[in-house]
């Protein structure tokens, strides 16, 4: 009696594990795990090194997971609208986040207690990025005064850059990891314009985007290789040193392109797509290598699991790639 009670026990444990990650049999092929967030749609995922953590950014909340159980540890709540972009300091113990809200939050990723709250931004934050030294963080929007510099002791404001043209769509940042140089990309009026800033001024110039309006890009640390993806269905990768023309047209998806990201070392390159599907890229010479299928609505974020402030020391490369979709599915994806 006492050992069916405990092989009872045993199979509620197991059974209890499989509903947190999702059955076998119910992963699509190349799928390692499954998270069901709860709501959505799930707009970022960043993923921490040095703490093994993901934040997943969904609808109005940033859901902490174990990245090698995939148990939810914590939620922050205190955001009042779209969460739209997260990022981790390079310790893995700040977390900052950006909102439709128009406001930056900064976060203690241990305790999930907020520690500032700015709201100097006049219109939805859709990106954030730390310095690799973890001394400032960056937050930009669709606004003429498009990034803001942060001080995560005291959340203070370090400086702010504006953009020369208004009606702004979309905005990216990264930071070299030599801390030297932070770029940023903004997109209108159906062109690409790319400001770097270093830290003694700021160089910009334009490009030719896609025939169709830019729907999402993502750029690289050094701050010379920028992706766009379009609702034309195709991605352009461009690089700093030519603006003339992209240095690859990548085609295969058959919805608009909503969703990218870079690999440590920008040989690879992650898109979403509204047809439901991802796709690696190999950027050496810009053919696809890899096809997931299996989420049931449109790919909001896709994000390698490995750390990019840590991009300047030898890493490995990562194995897994994390997929979000507008119904708060999360999928981990095994890259063989």
């Amino acid at each position: 009696m006492k050992m069916t009670k405990l092989a009872s026990f045993i199979l509620l444990l197991i059974v209890g594990m499989f509903l947190a990650n999702g059955f076998a049999g119910d992963l699509p092929v190349g799928a390692i795990a499954r998270i069901d967030v709860g709501e959505g749609p799930v707009n970022a995922i960043a993923y921490s090194r040095s703490t093994n953590r993901i934040a997943v950014a969904a609808a109005n909340s940033i859901y902490i997971y174990d990245a090698s159980t995939y148990e939810k540890q914590m939620v922050f709540t205190e955001h009042t609208d779209s969460v739209l972009a997260v990022a981790f300091s390079p310790n893995g113990k700040l977390i900052v986040s950006g909102s439709s809200d128009k406001t930056v939050q900064l976060w203690n990723a241990d305790t999930g207690k907020l520690r500032r709250t700015r709201e100097e931004h006049k219109a939805p934050v859709n990106t954030v990025a730390f310095s690799p030294d973890g001394k400032r963080f960056w937050s930009g929007s669709g606004e003429n005064d498009t990034i803001r510099s942060w001080h995560p002791r005291d959340g203070g404001r370090w400086s702010s850059q504006t953009s020369p043209r208004e009606n702004v769509a979309l905005i990216a940042i990264a930071c070299s990891y030599k801390g030297a140089t932070v770029a940023k990309v903004l997109v209108f009026d159906g062109r690409l314009s790319s400001c770097f800033i270093d830290l003694i001024g700021s160089d910009w110039h334009f490009v030719s985007g896609h025939a169709d309006p830019v729907s999402v890009l993502t750029l690289y640390e050094d701050g010379k290789t920028v992706a766009t993806g379009g609702a034309d269905k195709t991605i352009e990768v461009w690089n700093k040193a030519d603006t003339d023309k992209p240095l690859y047209t990548l085609t295969g998806h058959t919805g608009g392109i909503t969703a990218m990201d870079f690999s440590v070392d920008a040989k690879l390159l992650a898109s979403g797509s509204s047809d439901k599907a991802i796709r690696l890229w190999d950027l050496t010479n810009g053919q696809s290598i890899q096809t997931f299928t299996g989420h049931t609505n449109e790919v909001g974020a896709v994000t390698f699991l490995e750390d990019k402030a840590l991009a300047g020391i030898a890493l490995a490369k990562a194995k897994t790639l994390a997929s979000g979709d507008s119904n708060g599915t999360v999928f981990i994806w095994d890259m063989k």
